[in-house]
C-alpha cells in the first residue's frame, strides 16, 4: 500500500539537500511513487530520477531489492575486513568490493563508503597484522617471497634484503604496505631450515596456521591425568576384558581408538564395536576441550602426526593397547544375515584388547587362513569377514558407493622420498571400514530416538554445473545416465558400466571432484555418498572433536542427563571442526605434493609415459604413470595449430589438423620444470601420443593397460 504524503509547499525544483531531509525524517523506505507523490509539482520525473541516480553513485542513497530508497546506514567509515573469497570480502556480513587497486586480505583495515548490504573501499589504513609465510627467494640485489598462505598468493617484496637465511628457506613476513608489484613487508622470523620432509611440513603447517604447541594450561591438564586404567574402579561399567577384541590398522599407527569382535548368532551376527572412551577424560569447557576443538582433528602427514590431543591420552590412556585395560563406549549390535542391523545398544566399559593386527597381517589370514593368534581371535575374524560380505551385499542393495581410490603412500628414508607406493586396499580395510559405518549409524539412530542433538556428518549431491559436467563426461564416454537429480544408484551403474576400461579410475576421480565435501552439522541432510539418511561420527574420538560431542551426547542419554550443548555451539562447532579438517586436508594434500615434486625433479629433461587426466582451455594435465604426480602441457606446447577447447567432451581439438587430445589418452611427455613448494610440473609433448591424429573425443575403444 503507498503512503500518502503532503506534497512540498517550497518553490522550485527538489534539490538533493531537501530530498535527504525528507528521507531521513521518513520512518520508513519510501519508493518511487511516494516520492513522485511528495515531490509533485517541483519539476519533471526526468529530473526527480537523475537526481536519485546521481545521490546513488556518490553513496548517499541506497535501493533495495523493492526498488525503495533509503539513506546509507553510513557514508564512510573504517571497516576490518573478516573473511576474504575469490573475487569478494566481507565484514560484519557486508560485501565489499575488491577493487582494482587493492589487495585486500583478512584483518586488513580500510576505509569504506557503506551502502546497505555493500561497501566500496576508498583506500587502506592498515593492512593486517596477520604475517605471511612462505619461501624466501634471494638474488644478488634483492629479494622476495613467494607467499604460501592460503589467504594470498603471490610475490611479497621485501623492503631490504635480511641478512640471515637461504634461498629456500621458509619465512615469515611482517606486511607494511604495498607497491605496483604486490605486498610488501620484511622479515620477522625464519620458520624453517631443513629440507625434504621435515622443511614441507613445517612450512605449510606454519602457513596454514596449525597449532603445534601446546598451551600450559594443556600440559599441566595432560600431567594431572591418571597413568593407567585400574579396571577394579569401575564396577559400575560392563566387565569385557574377556571379549576377545581386536584392533586393527596400519603398520604406523600408534593411536588405537577402535577395537572390533563378531561371533555367530543364529542366521544373523553379534558385532561389537568398542571406542576409546576420551570424553570421560576430556571435559566441556576444560583447557584440553578448549584445545581439542581449537584444533578440531589430528593431522597426518608423512613424517609426523599433528595430535587432537596431547600424547598422553591419544598414545597412551585412551591408546586401546593390547593387554592393558583401557575404558571405553561400547556400540553392542545384532546383525541380520541380509546385513541389516536390528538392534543395538550402546553402554561404558572396560575392555582389554586382545591383540593388535595390520590390515596386512589380517589380509594374509583371510587369504590363506594362517594367522598365529588366539583360536578366539579366530573365529572373531572369520565372522567378521563373513559379516563384511553381508554389510557389502547391503551397501550394493541401497546404492552405496565404494571406491578403490587412486592413491599413493611416500616410503621416507630419512626426510627424502625414496619410493612412492600405489594404496592397495583390500578386504581387511573394508570389513573395519564397514563395522565402523554401522556403528555410525547406530549413533545417529540412537541420538535421534532420544531426541538428544550431535553433529551430523553431511554430504549432499553434486549441485548444478558439477552434476551437469559429470552426466555430460558419462555420455561422451556412451554411458547415459537418467535426468533429474543424481543419486547414488544413478553413480554406481554408470561407473559399473566402465568397470573393465583401464582408465576407469579416471571417471571415479572425477565422480570425486563432482561431490560436495562433507561437513559436520545439526541439521541433518544426509548422507549421499553411503546412501545414508542420517549419519554420525563415533568411532575416532582421539582424532576427531566431531566424535567426542557425540560420545558427550550418548553419555548423556545413557545416564539420563539433560543436553548441556546449545544450538548455536553446536553451530559454531560444526563450522570450526568443517573449517579445521579442510585446513588438514590442504596441508597433507600439499605436502604429499611438495614431495612428491621432490622426487622427480632430479629427472628433469627425461621422458615419462602419462594420461590425460582433466583438459581446460588453456592445456591438458597429465598424470606420469607410476609417479602419481600430475603436470600441465600448456595448450602452446601442442604445435602451431589453433586447438579448440570442447568442455563437453573434455577434450582439446586442433581447428586445421583435426588432432584431438582427451581425456584418458596416452601421451608421452617430457619433465620441463617443477616448483615443489608450489606444485607446479610442467610438461611438453614429446612424439605423436595416443592423441594425435585421433578424430575421437572420450567416447571410443577401450585404452591400453596402464
Amino acid at each position: 500500500m503507498v503512503r500518502k504524503t503532503k506534497p512540498l509547499d517550497t518553490p522550485g525544483p527538489v534539490t538533493s539537500r531537501q530530498l535527504l531531509a525528507v528521507l531521513k525524517r521518513s520512518p520508513a523506505a519510501m519508493g518511487w511513487r511516494e516520492l513522485v507523490e511528495r515531490f509533485a509539482g517541483r519539476g519533471s520525473r526526468k529530473a526527480l530520477r537523475l537526481l536519485l541516480n546521481g545521490l546513488m553513485r556518490n553513496g548517499e542513497i541506497r535501493q533495495d531489492h523493492r526498488g525503495s530508497y533509503h539513506l546509507t546506514d553510513e557514508s564512510k567509515g573504517e571497516i576490518d575486513v573478516l573473511a576474504g573469497r575469490a573475487r569478494q570480502l566481507t565484514f560484519r556480513g557486508v560485501a565489499v568490493e575488491r577493487g582494482r587497486r587493492f589487495r585486500l586480505r583478512p584483518g586488513d583495515k580500510v576505509e569504506a563508503r557503506i551502502q546497505g548490504d555493500s561497501a566500496r573501499v576508498l583506500g587502506v589504513i592498515d593492512y593486517s597484522p596477520t604475517p605471511v609465510v612462505g619461501e624466501l627467494r634471494r638474488h644478488s640485489h634483492y629479494a622476495y617471497v613467494e607467499s604460501l598462505s592460503p589467504e594470498y598468493k603471490g610475490r611479497v617484496s621485501l623492503i631490504e634484503v635480511p641478512p640471515d637465511g637461504r634461498d629456500g628457506d621458509t619465512v615469515r613476513v611482517t606486511i607494511v604496505g604495498e607497491d605496483r608489484r604486490g605486498l610488501s613487508g620484511f622479515v620477522s622470523e625464519i620458520v624453517s631450515t631443513a629440507r625434504g620432509a621435515a622443511h614441507a611440513a613445517e612450512t605449510l603447517l606454519a602457513s596454514h596456521r596449525v597449532p603445534v604447541e601446546w598451551p600450559d594450561g594443556v600440559t599441566k591438564a595432560a600431567a594431572r591425568l591418571p597413568k593407567g586404567v585400574m579396571a577394579g574402579r569401575y564396577r559400575d561399567r560392563a566387565q569385557l576384558e574377556k571379549l576377545p577384541l581386536i584392533t586393527i590398522d596400519g603398520e604406523t599407527a600408534r593411536d588405537f581408538d577402535d577395537a572390533v569382535f563378531a561371533e555367530r548368532r543364529g542366521r544373523g551376527w553379534r558385532l561389537v564395536v568398542a571406542i576409546a572412551d576420551v570424553a570421560h577424560y576430556v571435559k566441556p569447557a576444560g583447557a584440553l576441550d578448549i584445545e581439542a576443538r581449537e584444533r578440531g582433528n589430528s593431522v597426518y602427514l608423512p613424517d609426523r602426526v599433528v595430535p587432537m590431543l596431547p600424547e598422553t591420552l591419544s598414545n597412551h590412556l585412551c591408546s586401546l593397547r593390547p593387554q592393558e585395560a583401557r575404558l571405553a563406549m561400547v556400540c553392542d549390535m545384532r546383525v541380520s544375515a541380509l546385513g541389516k542391523v536390528t538392534g543395538f545398544e550402546f553402554y561404558e566399559a572396560v575392555i582389554r584388547s586382545w591383540e593388535r593386527l595390520t590390515y596386512t597381517r589380517v589380509n594374509e589370514f583371510l587369504t590363506t587362513g594362517r594367522l598365529d593368534v588366539d583360536v578366539a581371535v579366530h573365529r572373531s575374524l572369520t565372522e567378521l569377514h563373513e559379516l563384511y560380505k553381508a554389510f557389502s551385499r547391503a551397501r550394493d542393495e541401497r546404492g552405496g558407493l565404494d571406491f578403490d581410490t587412486h592413491e599413493a603412500v611416500l616410503e621416507l628414508a630419512g626426510d627424502e622420498v625414496v619410493a612412492i607406493h600405489p594404496v592397495t586396499r583390500n578386504d581387511a580395510h573394508r570389513l573395519i571400514e564397514e563395522a565402523m559405518i554401522a556403528a555410525n549409524v547406530c549413533a545417529a539412530r540412537f541420538l535421534e530416538k532420544a531426541e538428544h542433538q550431535g553433529l551430523y556428518r553431511v554430504h549432499e549431491p553434486p549441485q548444478g554445473e558439477k552434476r551437469e559436467q559429470l552426466r555430460q563426461t558419462f555420455a561422451f564416454a556412451g554411458v547415459r545416465m537418467q535426468r533429474g537429480e543424481l543419486t547414488p544408484t544413478g553413480i554406481r551403474k554408470a561407473l559399473a558400466a566402465l568397470a573393465e576400461r583401464n582408465d576407469a579410475w579416471i571417471f571415479e576421480m572425477l565422480v570425486l571432484r563432482s561431490m560436495n565435501q562433507a561437513l559436520y552439522t545439526p541439521a541433518n541432510k544426509g548422507h549421499f555418498g553411503l546412501a545414508l539418511p542420517s549419519y554420525m561420527h563415533f568411532t575416532s574420538p582421539i582424532r576427531r572433536y566431531a566424535d567426542l560431542v557425540v560420545h558427550r551426547s550418548i553419555k548423556h542419554i545413557i545416564h539420563d542427563e539433560h543436553p548441556s550443548m546449545s544450538d548455536d555451539w553446536l553451530n559454531d562447532t560444526g563450522k570450526q571442526i568443517s573449517m579445521t579438517e579442510r585446513r588438514a586436508d590442504e596441508v597433507g594434500w600439499g605436502v604429499e605434493g611438495w614431495l612428491k615434486c621432490e622426487y622427480i625433479s632430479s629427472r628433469i629433461g627425461q621422458s615419462f609415459a602419462g594420461v590425460i587426466v582433466s583438459v581446460t582451455e588453456f592445456g591438458l594435465f597429465v598424470e606420469l604413470s607410476g609417479f602419481y604426480v600430475q603436470g600441465l602441457v600448456h595448450i602452446s606446447e601442442l604445435g602451431t595449430d589453433f586447438f579448440q577447447y570442447r568442455p563437453q567432451a573434455m577434450s582439446i581439438v586442433g581447428e586445421r589438423s583435426g588432432r584431438n587430445f582427451a581425456m584418458g589418452d596416452e601421451l608421452q611427455v617430457r619433465l620441463v620444470e617443477v616448483v615443489p613448494s608450489l606444485g607446479r610440473v610442467n610438461l611438453e609433448l614429446v612424439g605423436p601420443g595416443r592423441g594425435t591424429g585421433s578424430k575421437r573425443g572420450v567416447r571410443g575403444g577401450r585404452r591400453r593397460n596402464r
